[in-house]
């Protein structure tokens, strides 16, 4: 079905979520896994909170850091994910979102919006505690690596 996973990632919690959920699936379906981060500014170092999110995992993912040179974080993903040929890309809620009426931030909707392959949605904890009907979806196993 799937055979390689992108996953844009953050340094926040939707992101953590999104790069477990991936890794899970790719368990599953044995599939490969690419999480790229996009350098929009000047950042800290950004590898520790790869190391963490990819802990525990069977098969390590490729990790890319990329440049945005002028164009948006949606046309980059969406330009890696053609140039790796990904077919999924899988992303994390706002991590705002259960104090906003955003599921979705500025990021996320860019990516959805350039994406020419299918773009999974995955809630992070805090959304599923605010909305207990999720956690009939989520499972205990798409939280732990």
């Amino acid at each position: 079905m799937f055979r390689h996973i992108l996953v844009p990632v953050g340094l926040g919690a939707g992101s953590q979520a999104a790069a477990q959920h991936a890794l899970n699936l790719s368990r599953w379906l044995g599939c490969k896994v690419t999480l790229v981060h996009v350098l929009e500014n000047a950042e800290g170092p950004v590898s520790e909170t790869f190391a963490r999110m990819v802990q525990g995992a069977r098969r390590q993912p490729t990790v890319l850091l990329v440049e945005p040179h002028g164009q948006t974080v949606g046309a980059v993903v969406a330009q890696t994910a053609q140039q790796t040929h990904a077919d999924l890309i899988v992303i994390g809620c706002h991590d705002a979102a259960p104090q906003t009426s955003e599921v979705l931030g500025s990021t996320a909707q860019s990516i959805v919006a350039e994406s020419t392959v299918p773009v999974q949605v995955v809630p992070t904890a805090v959304w599923e505690q605010s909305k207990p009907w999720l956690q009939r979806f989520m499972g205990r196993a798409a939280h732990e690596i």
